[in-house]
């Protein structure tokens, strides 16, 4: 299996035996990689990856917001919970992330591929800690938004694609050197 962290795919094209990736690295310099199979998972990406190797998915960007509050003295860091929490009324989920860190998300957004942290997304948030956890400071925290691929039906797609060394999981990105392309009907029903 080949890892290329930092890279930017440029095009890829499938002739049915195998797989070619043009991709510029971590360095800026421009590459080529051949492989037998490989496994789309680039997240908002995959749609684009998918449709260069003959296949259609519809993965649309979802931006999402969350806080990391750090939990700085030890009156906050006692009084964050230790669970993850859902308040299914104002769509927040919570994490603790170790004991100096709190994460806490909610809301979400179409924007297109649109990047930007928005403070009238972040203010709710911030007010549901402080609202929910009154001892918990914060002060120090670190608003976030990223982009969740989602499918109209919000179930995943994941499994083959049309070409048998093709195969799909839109979420982060993999390139699969030594997979063993499986005939599209020998992959298990994930649901």
């Amino acid at each position: 299996m080949t890892f290329a962290f930092g890279s930017e795919i440029l095009r890829t094209a499938s002739d049915g035996q195998g797989v070619e990736i043009v991709y510029r690295d971590g360095e800026g310099a421009t590459r080529t990689a051949r492989h037998a199979a490989v496994v789309v998972c680039a997240g908002i990406g995959s749609r684009e990856i998918a449709r260069q190797l003959g296949d259609r998915i519809n993965v649309y960007p979802v931006k999402g917001y969350s806080i990391t509050v750090n939990l700085l003295d030890a009156q906050s860091r006692e009084a964050a919970p230790q669970l993850s929490l859902l308040d299914d009324a104002a769509k927040i989920v919570t994490s603790r992330l170790g004991p100096d860190r709190f994460r806490v998300a909610g809301t979400a957004e179409f924007a297109g591929e649109n990047r930007d942290i928005r403070e009238c997304r972040i203010r709710p948030i911030v007010e549901w800690v402080n609202r929910h956890f009154p001892d918990v400071s914060t002060r120090q925290s670190v608003p976030w938004a990223g982009l969740r691929p989602m499918t109209p039906s919000m179930m995943p797609k994941v499994g083959p694609g049309r070409r048998e060394n093709v195969f799909t999981i839109p979420a982060t990105a993999i390139s699969a050197g030594r997979c063993r392309p499986r005939q599209p009907n020998s992959w298990p029903n994930p649901f």
